[in-house]
């Protein structure tokens, strides 16, 4: 099952617009109407609910004609997502109430697109619909841009999916590293059988026809740029199958898959007679008809349609049901979500200090872990919290006016459920490469799935490492053009060991790894960690060893006796393992907290010491005892300083007489560190160095000799 999860991007429109081309409109509905005006590549439509109509605006649907999609910008309370290249849908909490109107800011590839809209009730029925934008010469066509340049380059690739198709079948054409929006057209032979255009990153995935006529036998497929550069393959034509013979009577039948999600096109399948029609009906949980249409069955015995699950489409179960006249058979299926939790940035990109802004859903009152990494990996922000009653999160992040430029991941975790969204800080976010197995230890009879995020429509290839460092097997995966895909392989000829799973993309590189048939063969486990003092949101970093290829479990206990998190994880061939996996919760109650790890009957145990994260400015000196000379330097840090505040480092002599004052900042985990140099003229004797900031002052004395 193809696992999805949807980040959904909301800007609040600002500012104003010259306007380019005069409103145009052509609507279905006397109530709800839209119209539309232009300036360079930003298109803004404003949707009219007449104060004589009786229903609320609840979602719109956009489709452009000959084009596609590139950015929107929404007004508050809006949310709007891409469901493919040419259509977007926009659904609100605060619906356009009669009487009144909403904006949307949209950028296209086309100065004055030609664009289709619905408008969707509470109830998702339609009340409003029509056409706005340029209609003139609109033939339902794609839109083919013909640039100056060559669009044909050296490192031009394609493919037709199946590679041997046969004529009348339908073929998908894969490319990738052409121009920019160039303008292409696909030859069999010397005969063109279809026309498009490479997408703003110079890659396209179209769907054509091989022609009826064409005969079968090897053929050379060519693609061409509007100068006459192309890039050739030959394949062969197969012949078409034989015709099946009708059968009469034959059974009614429904197929579709019991679990989707919101955006996914569902394909309802299945048999009756041949040449009828059967009358297809969606039913809610309460068995209300929400919607009703029509499938001609083909003389096959055989029919199908097409239904997008809208994106607003409650969670819950529904039912189809299907009769041609005679018979009727109902089946039933489950929206659900990719994740049981859903978060969001107010923004994609912030600039240097603003507040990011977090809301999101979840289970309720259940806790869930919030962390957040800059652009270098690095944790800057860990935080527990309570889901309320109804379901939602909502949590804010203060920037740095010093914070790294660059894409930032927030990581939310609830039990085994994981996402992450990304956002930017003073540039644009680029898309993360991920790649997650769905178990850590499988048996040969297993087909372990990998769940694997990056650039919407890339091309990622799949490479898996044995335990002896050599490459087992390789393949390429293409994402979605929701950035989402899952991949599965056989493990029939897998020895037992730990392998790697590498996934990349030019220069970017993910790694994560996996067990086959590891056995519980235990033996004496060490374990240690970085350092054994920590604050409340704390990350651990825990090292150890036991036999190779050994399955470990580790666990972390507060003072009270109560496991707060327990995870698995295996000892590579040389018998030593390591997990990042846990953090101190930032909730957490000073005092001695335990690491186990437990194979067997074998275990080791690990205390850690947790302090308060409100107590005071502490100070240290890189020396112990505290003496130095003349000429030397004086390292000095400490922590609680408060989260990136200004500190005063002063070095006291006799009668508290200032030697030397040092201004310096902490850290955003309160930690600072500062050097001092000992003039060679200072008086040997005793001195003291005193920190403070808005956590309180910290003394500690040093001798010069």
């Amino acid at each position: 099952m193809l696992l999805k999860s949807i980040i959904v991007i909301v800007l609040l429109v600002t500012g104003s617009f010259i306007v380019y081309t005069a409103p145009h409109a052509e609507g279905s509905s006397d109530f709800v109407t839209s119209t539309s005006t232009n300036t360079g590549d930003k298109t803004v439509i404003e949707v009219n609910n007449s104060a004589s109509s009786t229903s609320d605006v609840f979602s719109l649907i956009l489709e452009i004609n000959g084009g596609s999609f590139k950015s929107f910008k929404l007004e508050n309370g809006w949310i709007g997502k891409k469901t493919s290249a040419t259509a977007v849908a926009f659904i609100s909490s605060s619906p356009i109430k009669p009487g009144n109107s909403a904006k949307f800011e949209i950028k296209t590839d086309q100065q004055n697109p030609s664009l289709t809209w619905k408008a969707i009730d509470a109830n998702n029925n339609e009340i409003g619909s029509g056409r706005i934008g340029n209609q003139q010469g609109q033939t339902g066509n794609p839109q083919v841009i013909h640039p100056t340049g060559g669009g044909v380059l050296d490192s031009s690739t394609f493919r037709i999916i199946p590679s041997t198709p046969s004529p009348g079948y339908h073929v998908r054409v894969v490319g990738q590293s052409f121009s920019p929006s160039t303008g292409l057209d696909l030859y069999i032979g010397s005969d063109k059988i279809d026309s498009f255009a490479s997408n703003e990153r110079g890659n396209f995935i179209v769907t054509t026809k091989i022609p009826d006529t064409q005969q079968p036998g090897s053929v050379t497929v060519v693609l061409k740029d509007q100068q006459g550069n192309q890039k050739t393959f030959t394949t062969n034509i197969k012949p078409q199958p034989p015709p099946r013979l009708v059968v009469q009577n034959v059974s009614l039948t429904v197929n579709l898959d019991p679990i989707s999600h919101r955006g996914d096109v569902q394909v309802i399948s299945g048999t009756a007679n041949p040449g009828g029609t059967v009358t297809i009906t969606l039913l809610d949980s309460s068995n209300k008809a929400i919607t009703t249409s029509t499938a001609k069955v083909e003389k096959d015995g055989k029919y199908s349609i097409s239904n997008t699950i809208p994106i607003d489409r409650d969670f819950g179960k529904y039912t189809i049901s299907v009769s041609d006249g005679q018979s009727q058979i109902s089946k039933q299926y489950s929206v659900v979500s990719t994740h049981q939790i859903y978060v969001s940035t107010s923004k994609q990109r912030y600039e240097l200090g603003e507040i990011v802004v977090i809301n999101g859903t979840a289970i309720s009152n259940q806790l869930v872990t919030f962390t957040i990494k800059d652009a270098a990996g690095h944790l800057i922000f860990a935080k527990d919290m309570n889901v309320t009653s109804d379901g939602k999160i909502s949590l804010t992040y203060q920037l740095d006016y010093s914070a790294m430029k660059g894409t930032y991941v927030i990581t939310a975790s609830q039990g085994i459920d994981q996402l992450s969204v990304y956002f930017g800080v003073a540039e644009d976010p680029v898309p993360q490469l991920t790649a997650d197995m769905d178990k850590l230890n499988y048996l040969n009879i297993d087909k372990p799935v990998i769940n694997i995020s990056g650039p919407a429509s890339s091309t990622l290839n799949l490479v898996i490492i044995d335990p002896s460092d050599k490459q087992k097997f390789a393949d390429t995966i293409l994402l979605g053009g929701d950035g989402l895909a899952t991949y599965s392989f056989n493990l029939t000829a897998y020895t037992p060991g730990v392998y790697s799973a590498v996934v990349t993309r030019g220069n970017d590189k993910i790694e994560t790894q996996f067990a086959v048939g590891i056995n519980p063969g235990c033996g004496q486990i060490s374990l240690q960690s970085v350092k054994s003092v920590y604050v409340p949101g704390d990350s651990l970093i825990l090292i150890g060893t036991d036999n190779a290829n050994t399955i470990i479990r580790l666990s972390l206990t507060d003072p009270n006796g109560v496991i707060t998190k327990s995870v698995q994880t295996f000892s590579d061939k040389t018998g030593h393992f390591s997990s990042f996996d846990f953090r101190i919760p930032g909730d957490a109650h000073p005092g001695d907290w335990t690491i186990d790890a437990s194979c067997g009957v074998n275990h080791k145990s690990l205390s850690l010491s947790v302090k308060s994260s409100t107590q005071g400015i502490t100070i240290h000196l890189d020396k112990n005892p505290t003496t130095y000379s003349r000429g030397g330097i004086v390292g000095i840090s400490g922590t609680d300083a408060g989260i990136s505040s200004d500190l005063n480092i002063k070095i006291l002599g006799t009668n508290s007489t200032q030697i030397a004052n040092l201004q310096i900042s902490s850290t955003n985990r309160g930690e600072y560190s500062t050097v001092w140099k000992i003039p060679l003229t200072l008086d040997v004797g005793r001195y003291t160095i005193q920190a403070s900031s808005v956590t309180g002052i910290a003394k500690i004395d040093m001798t010069v000799q």
